[in-house]
């Protein structure tokens, strides 16, 4: 689906954190088809010639983990880090300019969790607002915090970005929460259980990729050098696997309901 815009206090865009950044864009190339464009010092992973997601390149010395992060829409980054630190949480590190295009800044939640934030720039036709399209296969459909502790999480986005949370659709065996925003929902809340999870997995967020086979998705995950680290499995709202790329970056992918999908295109 084609996006023009997000609001305000909405998951947006999605950046992969890599050491290798070859192997990763050999990986999403073969694995979603995704080709790479550099835009004022920016990476961007391409579907279809639409921005999907972001490459970043992680520096020796940085402290940067391999991974997915996520960033939520912002119309004044400076007044969201505030709100960060009244809430609890910490900046880490002053936000960054990229041209006109818009400002990015990257903090950890109450609870350690990490996640970014994006303010698109002002001039026409050059301020990027996030990703490109959304909700089709090889595209990211959702993105959920996975935390221990569900009122602390809550409190904490409550007060940086106006969120509520409403009991989400998820398998019975599993504690679920969405965020609502301005009446409409806008990602998760995944809550650890120590069966799917080690001791110790520090809360995190999460991006989801949506795909139109998953069993097939996770038959290639392994040629293409990544691990299938669970699934396919049933989520109540489709068939999910949660996939390791070879940098160890991890992401799940969800083949949703067919009913679910006549949804996401209205």
């Amino acid at each position: 689906m084609r996006v023009r815009g997000y609001a305000a206090a909405t998951p947006c865009w999605a950046v992969h954190y890599s050491a290798n950044v070859a192997a990763t864009t050999e990986f999403y190339a073969g694995l979603f088809g995704w080709t790479t464009a550099t835009n004022n010092g920016a990476t961007v992973f391409l579907l279809r010639g639409l921005a999907v997601a972001g490459l970043a390149e992680i520096r020796d010395g940085g402290g940067q983990r391999p991974g997915w992060l996520t960033h939520i829409s912002t119309d004044d980054i400076d007044t969201t880090s505030q709100l960060v630190l009244e809430a609890g949480g910490n900046v880490l590190g002053p936000s960054t300019e990229w041209g006109e295009r818009g400002r990015s800044a990257v903090y950890a939640d109450s609870l350690g969790a990490v996640v970014g934030a994006w303010q698109h720039g002002t001039t026409l036709g050059v301020s990027f607002a996030g990703a490109e399209v959304i909700d089709e296969p090889g595209a990211v459909t959702w993105s959920e915090v996975v935390t221990r502790d569900t009122a602390g999480t809550a409190a904490f986005y409550g007060k940086v970005f106006g969120w509520t949370q409403q009991v989400g659709t998820a398998t019975e065996e599993h504690e679920y929460y969405e965020w609502i925003s301005a009446k409409r929902v806008v990602g998760g809340i995944s809550m650890m259980d120590g069966g799917h999870y080690p001791p110790g997995t520090p809360p995190h967020w999460r991006t989801i990729l949506q795909v139109d086979d998953c069993a097939e998705v996770v038959a290639r995950t392994p040629e293409l050098g990544g691990r299938v680290l669970a699934g396919p499995v049933d989520a109540g709202i489709g068939t999910a696997a949660y996939i390791a790329d070879p940098t160890g970056g991890t992401f799940l992918v969800i083949e949703p309901l067919p009913e679910l999908i006549a949804a996401l295109r209205g």
